[in-house]
């Protein structure tokens, strides 16, 4: 063979080798990187990312034998499907790694996300600002009732009132006349006798009044016109008067983390259901109010349900003046956690605010849950469910978890579906057969701006940690306080009774022995 025969294989060899090499580094630095974003993830256990260690390792070593291991031919049909398949290996290596990497960044992003410390901003919204008339009226827009005179609450919270007045105004290109009321009860007498033909008045005590006695019949009457969110930079140009004060509250509950190891240590979680449907928490009522009892070292769970009328002590209350548990949550979740820690006499380390709209994506999210229904009903949005074993998804649990008017308990029965739902979604997650963790990704993407947890990211990568290392199946056990009918005057509404459900000691007593139990580790 002459010599200019030769010199084209000679390119060519070289040339193939700078291009294997150029492959084989793509897929080592591919390889790399997955491996550590698997590593500083942290929440897969040590068998796994040996595993996953082990496995690119051995794929590394096979692309390299097919890319350099053999001279003699270099261009046979063999080699040549060799080098072939190690290109394609590779290739299909580094899209691993980029898919993964990728998917391990957004978990990591989301648990951030949902573990979220920060406190009221100036654009967060602080309140919201609602704009009424009686049904009867015939406005429809703001701008119809811009001639209108306009009762707002003065004080302190008269501020957040100004500032819906000045939105309305630059809305509707109208200085709007205003009157002032001492109480948004003055100001729903005030347009129930005509005095004013509109009001601007918070949505929270809103709800409040309306289960009152007295006011409950005319807000059912009256008819929304605009909403108006109303942000700490929308207080900016409203000064408040001498000897005035307001307490814009933290979303966030005091921190009262475990000191010791989350996997090891007792700690206790308060979950709360807002009744917000978008993608911004706001205090808000809580319909939801359930303490989650977890035992990490012995595996047990209880959760204990306290209904949302329960009459308790409110903590913002300097004088021990008792308050729905419900409205607690209008004065941030910290307050919820304390009131219900002096309820049981306990420490709530952490809290899981979820609104229903998490619900519904959650439950969809780790493919429908399977309950036990004890009682056949229909749920007021029509849905129907029969007794005994059944499937929901989202929608169904969502209905499943709010209807209380189908039963002659009420809120009694409300609380304990919401535990049997709360124990189908722990049950269904932790199985040993279960694929959750698969979709973990879509889950926690799914929930961001929907749930919300005090709960630092470290310590729930821990606990995911665990569980993937152990697979176990945890012992759930759930009880209900009880109580009695009744009319009192609350904290947050201290001028008008409404109902209210009053303890039963004996059944708070017992729901403190269970407790007890659960954090000793002992069978409950």
């Amino acid at each position: 063979m002459s010599n200019n025969e030769k010199a084209p294989n000679s390119v060519s060899i070289v040339l193939w080798k700078c291009f294997a090499i150029v492959v084989f580094a793509l897929q080592a630095f591919a390889s790399a990187i997955l491996f550590l974003k698997a590593l500083l993830l942290g929440i897969f256990p040590e068998k796994y990312l040996c595993l996953i260690g082990i496995t690119l390792w051995l794929l590394l070593m096979v692309s390299c034998l097919m890319l350099f291991v053999g001279t003699k031919r270099p261009f046979s049909v063999s080699r040549m499907f060799r080098r072939l398949f190690a290109v394609l290996l590779a290739g299909l290596i580094c899209y691993v790694s980029l898919t993964g990497y990728k998917a391990m960044d957004s978990v990591k992003t989301a648990i951030r996300e949902v573990t979220s410390t920060k406190t009221v901003t100036d654009e967060t919204t602080i309140c919201t600002m609602n704009l009424y008339v009686f049904d009867e009226d015939t406005a429809k827009t703001a701008a119809d009732c811009r001639s209108y005179l306009t009762g707002i609450v003065s004080g302190a919270k008269g501020r957040y009132a100004k500032a819906a007045l000045n939105k309305m105004s630059a809305e509707t290109g109208t200085a709007v006349r205003s009157k002032e009321y001492d109480s948004e009860g003055d100001l729903l007498d005030a347009l129930y006798n005509e005095e004013v033909q509109a009001v601007l008045i918070d949505s929270n005590q809103l709800d409040i009044l309306s289960e009152t006695e007295e006011y409950k019949d005319m807000i059912e009457g009256m008819r929304l016109i605009r909403e108006y969110d109303v942000s700490g930079s929308d207080l900016a140009f409203i000064p408040s008067k001498e000897g005035e004060s307001e307490s814009e509250e933290s979303l966030i509950a005091d921190n009262n983390a475990v000191e010791e190891g989350i996997t090891t240590t007792p700690f206790i979680v308060y979950i709360s259901g807002s009744d917000t449907r978008n993608k911004q928490f706001k205090t808000s009522r809580s319909d939801v109010n359930i303490l989650m009892v977890v035992n990490p070292k012995s595996k047990q769970i209880l959760l204990l349900n306290t209904p949302r009328d329960y009459y308790i002590p409110n903590p913002k209350s300097a004088t021990g003046e008792k308050d729905k548990l419900t409205h607690l949550g209008l004065y941030g979740v910290g307050c919820s956690m304390k009131g219900l820690g002096d309820l049981y006499g306990c420490t709530v380390n952490y809290s899981a605010q979820i609104n229903f709209t998490g619900l519904e994506t959650l439950v969809d999210q780790i493919g429908g849950i399977t309950i036990d229904n004890p009682q056949a009903f229909t749920a007021k949005n029509g849905i129907k469910f029969k007794k005994g074993t059944i499937t929901l998804n989202g929608q169904q649990a969502l209905a499943y978890t709010r209807e209380r008017y189908a039963f002659t308990t009420g809120d009694n029965m409300r609380g304990q579906n919401q535990m049997r739902v709360l124990t189908a979604m722990i049950n269904k997650i932790t199985s040993s057969k279960s694929k959750i963790l698969k979709n973990y990704n879509g889950i926690m993407n799914a929930l961001s701006g929907m749930f919300r947890t005090s709960m630092p990211s470290s310590d729930i990568e821990k606990l995911v940690k665990m569980q993937l290392g152990d697979m176990a199946e945890w012992k759930i056990k759930s009880y209900a306080v009880t109580g009695r009918n009744g009319s009192e005057k609350t904290y947050s509404s201290p001028n008008n009774k409404s109902y209210v459900m009053l303890p039963d000691d004996k059944s708070v007593a017992e729901a403190v022995s269970k407790m007890k139990k659960v954090m000793a580790g002992e069978p409950v």
